[in-house]
């Protein structure tokens, strides 16, 4: 990974939650944050999470929508810092209940 590092000077990675009837990042519409909302830790030890000097780019989110359909909520993480990349932990996952679930979709990193 190191190797990869070095020789980049800019990494891409996408996450993708699909979830039913459970929020991850806004608790409705409005774009209001969902109390504890995903945060993810970069390869450094970081945290990407909402407001935070490491925010990830969301390119869609309705996982807000608690309709009994499924949803997603598409991160993008994109750094100028190749070390950041890639995710390797996600904080703050939402307790299920029944009726209500996710799963994660992670990408690869595309170093540049």
């Amino acid at each position: 990974m190191n190797f990869l590092h070095l020789l980049s000077s800019e990494a891409v990675q996408h996450v993708i939650i699909h979830c039913l009837n459970v929020s991850v990042w806004r608790s409705a519409e409005d774009g209001l944050l969902a109390q504890g909302s995903v945060r993810f830790k970069a390869w450094t030890g970081e945290v990407f999470e909402a407001g935070g000097e490491l925010e990830p780019d969301v390119l869609e989110d309705s996982c807000w929508i608690k309709d009994g359909r499924w949803h997603q909520t598409h991160f993008v993480f994109h750094s100028l810092d190749p070390t950041l990349l890639p995710v390797v932990d996600i904080y703050s996952l939402p307790k299920t209940t029944p009726g209500s679930h996710y799963h994660l979709e992670v990408g690869p990193v595309c170093f540049l």
